[in-house]
């Protein structure tokens, strides 16, 4: 396998720490490329080796068999499964456990190899997801006196932060200490990853939305007052600290109705519900639709069933049945695997999906994404983020485009440490169904005016009005000049071309003309 850099230099600092350790990356690095080359330098170390990997699902874990398939050498090496409907003996040199399954057999299994000292080594994907009270038995067999056994080895993956510092002090004593961090920022200047562009598209409520909207607002400001005078301790938590131990406190009051942490959290609820099927979203989506078909592959992803089902179903009957598909976890595996596979042979362009395929499922031939409603998780955002960016052959760049409504709490930005890095807003009028961007409608006026002083013809101003307005809802403008003035190069026709040609004329409002002396 060939390596990038940082997978080397990983590698290496993995040896250096008695080959244990977790790896932090972004989504479409290449984590299970590093396992696979990690469980191979380990296997020419210790040919006793046995490898056994605990995924969180089932399409992940059919991932990684895949994988497994493509880099074995013989039948030997085809790897075992542990969970759902199939429990293969534990004495495959590759095994690989449904973490719900490998709660009961996998500390079984290591204790044994273990036993008669065969050496071991433990890849925990999404290793993040290991660290509940239930998930924790996987890791029973590590005894005090095991933990330092040089017959273990382990290497944990994941592509976003840690969710605590219980937790993380958790994985550390049993994965070992973090030992690589490779982030957006990192994978984009090296190549790993495309270079991306984000959205931030502002939609309103509706007058009756806004009304209720600011009514429950009101509810929960005065629940509030009364669930800090009841515990006043609870100022001083950040606020996912805080949710987890109000919705502790609902719990210990039984569901109360009349409890205050009981009645905060239901008006949260009903707030939050009120905001993600906001009127305007789905007509939004189906706007930012009607500029992307045609050029990209493009994923939905919203927070509810119902609203991904809606959306599948506006998108099918505006554009034809056969372009959309959908995945969500209420539909059989056979479906949702058979809808995957559409997209990935392109026989759909857009797949509709929710929470489930935030993480752990290979997408890698989507160039646009659609935000429809998200949580505020930091690390939902980054997962979305990273289903879009993988690089495939063709591919010049990725955007993502994230719907929030403006007079609510939803966050303006989608990932505000990457605000500054090709981010462009955009405004929805639900009266025009239109877009606007005053600061792209600028420069586009300035250039107008540069071509009318030049004296282009008629049809030539035209023909650069088309571009310009066809480029005010893509992320085009902001690539490398480089980029454009390849993508003018190769472009198919004429219209193409003189769309790229634009795209480098409005750039130079926006970004460094980097790349400018190939040009």
């Amino acid at each position: 396998m060939e390596l990038y850099r940082w997978q080397k230099e990983c590698l290496e600092a993995w040896e250096l720490n008695q080959y244990r350790g977790i790896v932090n990356v972004i989504t479409g690095g290449g984590k299970t490329v590093l396992a696979l080359a990690a469980a191979q330098k380990l296997l020419e170390k210790y040919p006793d080796l046995y490898i056994r990997i605990v995924v969180p699902t089932i399409p992940l874990a059919e991932q990684w068999k895949q994988a497994l398939i493509r880099s074995a050498e013989e039948e030997a090496d085809l790897p075992g499964f542990f969970g759902g409907m199939r429990k293969d003996p534990a004495d495959r040199r590759y095994m690989i456990y449904i973490i719900n399954s490998a709660r009961f057999g996998l500390s079984r299994h290591i204790r044994a190899d273990l036993a008669v000292h065969r050496h071991v080594l433990l890849i925990v994907d999404e290793c993040h997801r290991v660290t509940s009270k239930e998930n924790r038995k996987i890791f029973d067999f590590l005894t005090p006196e095991k933990e330092h056994s040089s017959f273990y080895c382990c290497l944990g993956l994941s592509a976003t932060p840690f969710s605590g510092e219980e937790e993380e002090a958790f994985l550390q004593r049993v994965l070992g200490k973090e030992i690589c961090r490779y982030g957006l920022a990192n994978a984009v200047r090296d190549g790993v990853v495309a270079p991306f562009s984000i959205c931030q598209v502002g939609v309103g409520f509706s007058q009756e939305e806004l009304k209720r909207y600011n009514d429950l607002s009101e509810q929960i400001r005065g629940v509030l007052g009364c669930l800090l005078d009841q515990h006043p301790w609870l100022r001083e938590l950040p606020e996912q600290s805080f949710i987890r131990r109000v919705t502790a406190l609902a719990t210990l009051a039984g569901d109360d109705p009349k409890d205050p942490a009981v009645q905060f959290l239901r008006l949260c609820y009903q707030r939050k519900s009120l905001c993600i099927f906001a009127k305007e979203r789905i007509p939004c989506c189906i706007q930012l639709l009607e500029k992307l078909t045609g050029r990209n592959r493009v994923l939905i992803f919203c927070e509810r069933i119902e609203q991904a089902e809606a959306i599948a179903g506006v998108i099918r009957h505006q554009f034809g049945a056969g372009i959309c598909g959908i995945y969500h976890s209420k539909m059989s595996a056979e479906a949702r695997k058979r809808n995957l596979a559409l997209f990935r042979s392109e026989a759909v362009q857009i797949l509709v999906t929710c929470r489930c395929l935030d993480e752990g499922i290979d997408v890698p031939d989507a160039d646009a994404g659609i935000v429809v409603s998200s949580s505020s998780l930091k690390r939902q955002r980054i997962q979305r983020l990273g289903r879009i960016i993988r690089q495939f052959p063709g591919k010049s760049a990725a955007c993502l485009y994230y719907i929030y409504v403006r007079e609510s709490t939803d966050n303006r930005a989608y990932l505000p440490c990457f605000e500054e890095y090709r981010t462009f807003d955009l405004q929805y009028d639900k009266n025009d169904r239109c877009f606007s961007n005053d600061l792209y409608e600028y420069a586009a006026k300035e250039l107008l005016v540069k071509a009318e002083k030049n004296r282009l013809k008629k049809t030539e101003l035209t023909e650069l009005r088309r571009c310009l307005l066809e480029g005010l809802t893509r992320a085009d403008y902001l690539l490398d000049r480089a980029v454009q003035h390849r993508n003018a190069e190769k472009a198919g026709n004429i219209k193409e071309k003189n769309y790229w040609i634009a795209m480098q004329g409005i750039g130079k409002y926006f970004v460094d003309t980097e790349g400018e002396n190939d040009t």
